[in-house]
């Protein structure tokens, strides 16, 4: 019998079982070569309780996102800058995008006039 890799709370699986990727949150083994997994669905969000054999989860793919901090800190605060930028651009009438501008309107009731 092949190697069989240890399912995790967190992991992905991908394979012909699903029509999705779905997410690991619980793992019970139920017997020798069996697990009841409960997966939830990465788009659909819909909770499934299924059980797997050894060959069924042979066939499929584990995906295993664990977080990693060890990148640019530099980059992420242009990008973070870039992303408020973009924010302020689009809700300022001054800076040369008047179409949203009118989200900054006020409209009174009593006159029925706008002001910006």
């Amino acid at each position: 019998m092949e190697s069989i890799p240890a399912l995790r709370s967190g992991q992905i699986l991908k394979g012909p079982l699903f029509n999705e990727l779905m997410r690991v949150e619980t793992v019970e083994a139920i017997d020798e070569g069996y697990w009841a997994v409960g997966l939830v669905g990465t788009k659909s969000s819909q909770h499934r309780e299924v059980f797997l054999s050894a060959r069924e989860l042979a066939e499929l793919t584990i995906l295993d996102f664990s977080g990693q901090f060890n990148g640019d800190a530099r980059l992420f605060r242009l990008g973070l800058q870039a992303y408020a930028l973009g924010i302020a651009y689009e809700f300022d009438p001054y800076l040369g995008c008047p179409s949203l501008a009118l989200t900054r309107c006020r409209t009174s009731s009593k006159r029925f006039t706008t002001t910006c």
